[in-house]
């Protein structure tokens, strides 16, 4: 909060100094990296910028937010009562929703909390990867972990609960209605509830589960969970599975790895000798035949539900009725699409995120969004709504293109040169070198400056105007309309 403070109370300082030396007759402060305020281009609200890329507040109708980047930035959105927080992010980041929040250090030293949808108050602190504490009004929610001596954990790991003592001595699991008791882990379990088995991996193993109906969490409708057969021996050589039993697709796996491996269903058969080199695929369920030989360098496919031809790395190519994709010097480049009824989507990329375009369009409305980069040197985007941002240097951009924190705290201060665009606002604007040169074109109007302000010139309809070393220098009319 001090350092809001100051950072707030510092703006106006820089302000009114600029306003000493003879700029207090414009509306907006414009000298540059020293200070710069203006208007949004891409929205209703206002920014301040001072000290090159470094402090900064911005105001809109929805939200507020300061930041000295990429130390910290702070944002808030009032209307649905959300804070953000970070410091060198992503070192710390603290986030609050409602009466949800979560604070954390490179997701090693975390706390988080609030109110749950069932009214109970729920505190976690984790110190990853050896601690882990829950505290709830709830008691059966309650739960401390010490790994790797002693604890519980709940909604972990992707189980439903977990419990140990001198892990991995005993390690007990359970998700859903199916228990895992592990001794040694993971070289001995015993399973039971829904499911039954033992394992002494990797000599043998077997588990067992007949189908039965429960009701859906989603639809609240009765449904099957399909059973299974499942062993092995001397795993992961010899395998055999029967899967599905008890559905309209039960399906069997036979395995003696590296000398075959058999799938049988009625939707698909797959038969592999020397596994994975020589493959034969027949998929009754799409309708087409696939080969691999030696898969996954040459293979090829035909049918209505898939066509394709591949020599990896050289080039490749594959498509069905709504989604096709290609590549040639893999990953030199890359190509996939996709085409519904409402939707188009388009992906090209070369050597992964070097080069990389998207874009998406509504084929009923024909709004379309792309994004465009050339990393690190170039970065674009165009909203649905024809709004569109470009920026030059660009390091994390490209791989992260939704990350609101990386756009607050580190864009500024790479971005060399920025350029928007609002087409429905008639609204635009140019940023060179953190504001050292700075256009913004609203409807009527039109204002630039240069060099902390030192050349300034403003259009609108009833003229220009220019300044030269921050004194009025004269007065172009407009021509009288006839």
């Amino acid at each position: 909060m001090g350092l809001r403070l100051q950072l707030t109370s510092l703006l106006p300082l820089l302000a009114a100094g600029t306003a000493a030396a003879g700029l207090q007759a414009d509306p907006a402060v414009e000298a540059g990296p020293f200070v710069h305020e203006f208007g949004l281009t891409l929205g209703p609200g206002t920014r301040t910028e001072a000290a090159g890329p470094l402090l900064w507040t911005e105001t809109t109708p929805s939200l507020s937010g300061w930041g000295l980047n990429p130390f910290v930035s702070f944002r808030r959105e009032a209307d649905v009562e959300r804070t953000q927080i970070e410091f060198l992010y992503p070192l710390v980041t603290y986030d609050r929703y409602g009466t949800q929040y979560r604070l954390q250090l490179l997701q090693l030293l975390s706390w988080s909390g609030g109110t749950g949808t069932d009214d109970s108050d729920t505190r976690r602190f984790t110190l990853f990867p050896f601690y882990f504490r829950q505290d709830s009004s709830d008691p059966a929610k309650r739960y401390q972990a010490l790994i790797p001596i002693y604890g519980t954990l709940q909604n972990r790991l992707f189980r439903d609960e977990i419990r140990f003592v001198a892990m991995p001595v005993w390690v007990q699991t359970r998700k859903r209605d199916v228990v895992t008791d592990n001794w040694l882990f993971p070289f001995f379990h015993i399973r039971h509830g829904a499911a039954h088995g033992w394992q002494l991996w990797p000599l043998y193993g077997q588990e067992s589960r007949v189908p039965f109906t429960r009701t859906s969490a989603i639809t609240d409708l009765p449904e099957v969970v399909p059973g299974h057969e499942k062993r092995f021996v001397l795993w992961p050589f010899g395998l055999s599975e029967r899967t599905g039993l008890g559905s309209e697709n039960p399906t069997t796996n036979r395995a003696v790895l590296p000398l075959f491996a058999l799938r049988r269903s009625p939707l698909l058969d797959n038969t592999t000798v020397l596994w994975p080199f020589f493959t034969h695929t027949v998929n009754r369920e799409n309708a087409y035949d696939e080969w691999g030989a030696p898969w996954p360098f040459v293979g090829w496919a035909n049918g209505e539900g898939k066509h394709a031809r591949r020599f990896w790395p050289l080039y490749g190519k594959a498509s069905n009725t709504n989604v096709s994709s290609g590549f040639v010097l893999w990953p030199a480049y890359s190509h996939k699409a996709l085409v519904t009824e409402n939707l188009e989507r388009n992906q090209t990329r070369g050597f992964f995120y070097v080069w990389s375009d998207v874009s998406e369009k509504n084929r009923q409305t024909g709004e379309e969004y792309r994004r465009r980069s050339l990393w690190p040197l170039a970065y674009h985007w165009k909203d649905r709504e024809g709004r569109e941002r470009f920026q030059m240097l660009a390091f994390a951009e490209t791989a992260f293109p939704h990350n609101e924190a990386i756009a607050r705290s580190w864009s500024p201060v790479w971005s060399l040169y920025r350029s928007e665009k609002n087409p429905k606002a008639g609204a635009a604007s140019q940023s060179l070198l953190w504001n050292l040169w700075r256009r913004d074109v609203k409807p009527g109007e039109t204002r630039t400056s240069f060099l902390f302000g030192v050349v300034k010139t403003e259009k609108t309809k009833d003229g220009r105007t220019w300044r030269w070393f921050w004194r009025k220098g004269g007065k172009e009319s407009a021509p009288a309309q006839s």
